[in-house]
């Protein structure tokens, strides 16, 4: 199409909706994939206890909130969508498109290979679980790697014509990405160990249980010496 063109088509607008649905469903799909893979398989390897499932069936619940607010981002991009293309009927006597919500997006991490004990041994590997709480940045720029291919695949080129309006949208689109890879800022909260964060409460974790066994052993050397 000539590229002097601008307009907008409304059965475009309805495909952009179908499409944004779609990165949500994506978007979801990604994170949850980067949590099981990066943080509860190695984990599930490296931490037996009955708190160790304790405390990551409450990191999935966590997740699992996460939902709504990842679904209301991408419906308030829909409704900006849409609001753009009725603006555009308004002022030319065009179809108004009238877009249906975003659907809800599936949050649910699996959490079912974290178990209360390993042929009957309660414990946590140091090693393996500090390089899991180590890698939890590295973890979140993966989050937001992913979700910036997920950004590049959308076009709204055939939905708003001409002046810009289709790479403003883009950008609208990639900024809502953005925001949703900051929900996940808590996994080690950029680095610095907030005691809010995945990163410090692994590494509490592994303090705990050497403490713990540095207790039994002064009490049994007590013993030995008196």
């Amino acid at each position: 199409m000539n590229s002097n063109v601008i307009g907008y088509n409304s059965n475009e607008v309805r495909e952009l909706r179908e499409k944004i649905n779609n990165s949500a469903k994506q978007v979801a799909q990604k994170i949850i994939e980067r949590l099981h893979s990066e943080i509860i398989v190695p984990m599930s390897k490296a931490w037996y206890a009955p708190e160790a499932v304790e405390f990551f069936n409450g990191f999935g619940k966590v997740v699992a909130q996460s939902s709504e607010t990842i679904t209301e981002a991408f419906q308030s991009f829909n409704r900006a969508v849409n609001e753009a293309a009725n603006n555009w009927a308004e002022n030319t006597g065009g179809q108004a498109p009238t877009l249906a919500s975003i659907e809800p997006v599936d949050m649910t991490l699996s959490v079912g290979e974290i178990q209360d004990n390993y042929n009957g041994n309660v414990m946590i590997d140091e090693s393996q679980a500090q390089t899991v709480a180590n890698n939890l940045g590295q973890v979140e720029e993966e989050i937001k790697s992913d979700l910036k291919s997920i950004s590049d695949q959308l076009s709204a080129d055939a939905a708003f014509l001409g002046d810009g309006q289709s790479e403003a949208v883009v950008q609208c689109f990639i900024s809502v990405n953005i925001q949703v890879g900051l929900i996940f800022k808590f996994l080690s909260n950029n680095g610095n160990g907030s005691e809010t964060s995945l990163q410090y409460q692994i590494n509490k974790a592994v303090t705990k249980y050497k403490e713990v066994a540095a207790g039994i052993k002064t009490a049994f050397n007590n013993n030995t010496t008196n």
